[in-house]
């Protein structure tokens, strides 16, 4: 028995300088850095959506549809490689009658993207898509082309932020700041990009490229990152 106990103590004792360094003082400061920028691209979001008793002729009128939304996009300058569409869809058309429930034919149904970046043909569009029957404009929102560069320069601002808090942190506890220990990526945070259709007005804002009918506002993207500093003792 005495022989077992000694030896989980010479075991403890060995293993003390592994334990001893993951509990060594350290400080762990998050660092945030936030970069506005003005959106310069336009995420469209179609709905073609119609009904029929036919299948056979649903599906060609369907598809009728589609096409002339696709062809006023082309024609207002959107490139292909731009323009997304869903797979069509197919389904029972069921309406409420007299309190009963009642197929009434079918429906079909699929949705259209596209990406803007000359934002001068807004209204152009979103006229001209209106008038399609059984196509509505569901969603418009705003993106920015260099996200990634801007990323880049937010992740940079949140690491000077972090070294800057934690400078002054070790500073008010009276000990010296070491090498960082870990450094983690939090997760980036942008605005969601905004979706709502400002129309014209007798108000209306202009923007930066002189388009009448809606705010651009900013887009906020922030870097996020987690720094643990060893802490030393300033005596």
């Amino acid at each position: 028995m005495k022989k077992i106990v000694w030896t989980v103590i010479f075991i403890l004792f060995l293993s003390m300088p592994a334990w001893a360094q993951d509990i060594q003082p350290h400080l762990t400061v998050y660092g945030t850095s936030t970069v506005e920028v003005t959106p310069d691209e336009m995420y469209w979001t179609l709905k073609v959506s119609n009904k029929g008793g036919n299948v056979e002729k649903l599906a060609e009128q369907h598809s009728d549809i589609v096409l002339s939304a696709l062809l006023f996009v082309g024609e207002a300058g959107v490139a292909k490689e731009n323009t997304q569409t869903s797979m069509m869809q197919f389904g029972e058309n069921w309406e409420h009658q007299n309190g009963r429930r009642v197929q009434e034919g079918y429906f079909a149904s699929s949705r259209i993207s596209f990406k803007l970046s000359d934002f001068t043909k807004y209204q152009h569009l979103w006229i001209g898509l209106s008038k399609i029957k059984d196509m509505s404009i569901q969603n418009i929102g705003y993106g920015y082309s260099k996200y990634s560069e801007v990323q880049d320069k937010a992740r940079l601002g949140a690491l000077l932020a972090s070294q800057k808090k934690a400078h002054a942190m070790a500073k008010t506890l009276n000990v010296d700041l070491g090498d960082p220990i870990s450094i983690e990526e939090g997760q980036p945070f942008n605005e969601p990009r905004r979706s709502e259709m400002l129309m014209a007005s007798g108000n209306s804002v202009r923007t930066g490229s002189q388009v009448p009918g809606f705010a651009l506002g900013k887009i906020l993207i922030k870097g996020n990152v987690i720094v643990v500093y060893e802490l030393t003792s300033s005596n």
